[in-house]
């Protein structure tokens, strides 16, 4: 179960890190931007998850991330599916997790290029993920995606927009790499990482 969570973890780092910076004289850069979104969608109890290693995995989640600079995100959601794992070796048998999570954001400010920025919903950002573990838990089929969308409000030096986001990760079978497409306030983004 430690070898899912550290693979989705270092999957959406893979997407995260690849993003373009914005191409405007703003020093905002989408990836620190999208890297603050996802780390509070992420950050849900994975001890509860460890526990509940069995069959079904339903995990409600409520949880608070304080920003690094000041505010905080509040996620909800849940966790759910199921997972068949060898009681004897803890060899994953094969299962679906299901990721469903809403991010209210409030106040969170966070550095980006040397500057700080704040941010708020606008009014919320939502991930939405499925993920389809192959036998060993190392390779997904070909079902696994997250989805991340909504909008926030970023105000910082020489910056004050609302930035819409509408992206989707696709995992590779393989477990190593995928593909990111749709926009990130306006822009388009697409490529393989």
């Amino acid at each position: 179960m430690k070898k899912i969570l550290l693979l989705i973890a270092l999957i959406a780092f893979a997407a995260i890190t690849g993003c373009k910076k914005d191409k405007s004289s703003d020093s905002l850069d989408n990836k620190d931007l999208i890297g603050e979104i996802f780390k509070a969608g992420m950050s849900w109890n994975v001890k509860a998850l460890m526990e509940k290693s069995t069959i079904p995995i339903n995990i409600q989640v409520d949880n608070t991330v304080t920003g690094p600079e000041g505010g905080y995100i509040h996620v909800i959601g849940s966790i759910t599916g199921s997972m068949t794992v060898d009681d004897e070796t803890g060899y994953i048998l094969g299962g679906t997790m299901l990721i469903g999570l809403t991010e209210t954001i409030n106040d969170y400010a966070f550095q980006s290029n040397g500057k700080t920025y704040t941010m708020n919903g606008a009014p919320y950002i939502s991930l939405a993920g499925t993920f389809t573990l192959l036998p060993g838990g190392a390779t997904f089929g070909t079902a696994s995606s997250l989805d991340i969308g909504g909008g926030v409000r970023v105000v910082g030096p020489d910056y004050d927009r609302t930035v819409n986001i509408q992206i989707t990760i696709i995992i590779n079978t393989t477990g190593t790499g995928g593909t990111v497409s749709g926009t990130i306030g306006g822009e388009p983004v697409n490529f393989s990482f």
